[in-house]
């Protein structure tokens, strides 16, 4: 249940709003990870073997966003994501505190992410993510640290928001070494969400019908977004006042077939997404950094991806991070460059031109009718 004061003073608002008052009654944000200009455009061409057949291509809001953390030209996940869900930048490898953080040593004032702004209104929230549910990405949304390596101090904070009640909806990877971090610290994961009761669950379909509430901790993230998003989207929109989703989809394309097939899964559950959710729903698709891939040739009808599994093998053999192919050049790494964001839906019409990756919050506080505090 949200904080009984909360739920006093919601009582007295009118319940939700519409898309005719200009206002989103929710917000969902794709994040991927990784997910560059580049990635977008190959995974088109491997996918389909044509450019701009990704339905994110056909959104009809686009801009460039920024992604350089503070006292840095390239991000990591923790200061990308922390940027597009608090509004402040802040150092690579610090999740949800200012800049004044030391990373590994002392912490920053903590930051207040759209999430929990989101819980503090008495809306419902979730998370769905391909990576552990304390990755960089994923944890920005609901916790604090100066390190995103401090897996036994991120996920209890899930236990104990500081905003609502937490997390309604968590789906994600990880269960083996979240148990192994906190078993460092004699801390039993299991008991952990008993007290709370929050059962960790390990499967979508151990959710039992009706639920609007549930942990779904996986050993690996090999699961369907669609169907995850859809069992989200169903918990959470039982809430009148609405809801704020959050999924990230790891195409870093160190491994480029997987990458780019990971883009093409995430791109058909965005467009899932915007049938299943709604008119009164803001979607908006971004990534927190890009990576070091390029395309450099090619001709249409060809295989896109064709020698890659050679290439692969060669580059292996002679230790070289590169790998090349006559369509394709991946050197693996993050790169600093501006990263796509389009968006549809309520408030959507706010994403354009250059932009600062902390205006991506802006956009989706907007769309909400809220100002930060």
């Amino acid at each position: 249940m949200k904080r009984l004061s909360l739920a006093i003073l919601l009582f007295l608002l009118p319940l939700g709003v519409s898309a005719q008052d200009g206002r989103a009654r929710n917000v969902v944000l794709f994040l991927a990870d990784a997910g560059g200009v580049a990635t977008i455009s190959a995974a088109s061409w491997h996918g389909y073997g044509a450019p701009q057949k990704l339905f994110l291509q056909q959104m009809p809001h686009v801009g460039l966003s920024d992604t350089s953390p503070v006292r840095a030209i390239v991000s990591d996940s923790a200061a990308g994501m922390t940027a597009i869900v608090t509004g402040q930048k802040t150092l690579n490898g610090v999740i949800a505190q200012d800049a004044t953080a030391v990373r590994g040593k002392t912490d920053g004032a903590p930051l207040k992410s759209i999430l929990e702004y989101a819980e503090e209104h008495g809306l419902s929230t979730g998370i769905i993510t391909n990576d552990a549910l304390t990755g960089a990405t994923p944890a920005s949304t609901y916790a604090r640290a100066n390190d995103r390596g401090q897996t036994a101090v991120i996920f209890p904070q899930a236990f104990t928001p500081r905003f609502g009640d937490g997390p309604d909806v968590m789906i994600g990877a990880g269960r083996g070494a979240i148990t192994k971090a906190l078993a460092a610290v004699k801390v039993d994961l299991e008991a952990l969400a008993r007290e709370h009761k929050r059962p960790l669950l390990r499967t979508l379909g151990e959710i039992p019908a009706g639920a609007t509430r549930a942990i779904v901790l996986m050993d690996s993230g090999s699961y369907s977004v669609e169907e995850a998003i859809g069992t989200a989207v169903a918990m959470l929109s039982k809430n009148p006042r609405g809801y704020f989703l959050m999924v990230e989809w790891d195409t870093h394309t160190d491994n480029i077939r997987r990458g780019l097939d990971r883009m093409v899964e995430l791109d058909k559950a965005i467009a899932s997404t915007a049938k299943l959710a709604g008119p009164d729903t803001l979607l908006v698709f971004t990534a927190d950094h890009s990576f070091d891939l390029r395309i450099r040739g090619g001709t249409p009808g060809q295989p896109f991806l064709e020698g890659l599994e050679e290439a692969e093998a060669l580059a292996e053999k002679e230790k070289r991070p590169e790998i090349q192919l006559r369509t394709v050049r991946m050197q693996n790494g993050h790169t600093g460059e501006e990263v796509l964001v389009a968006a549809q839906g309520p408030g959507a019409e706010r994403v354009n031109g250059y932009m600062a990756n902390t205006d991506i919050f802006d956009v989706m506080m907007q769309a909400f009718g809220w100002k930060p505090n």
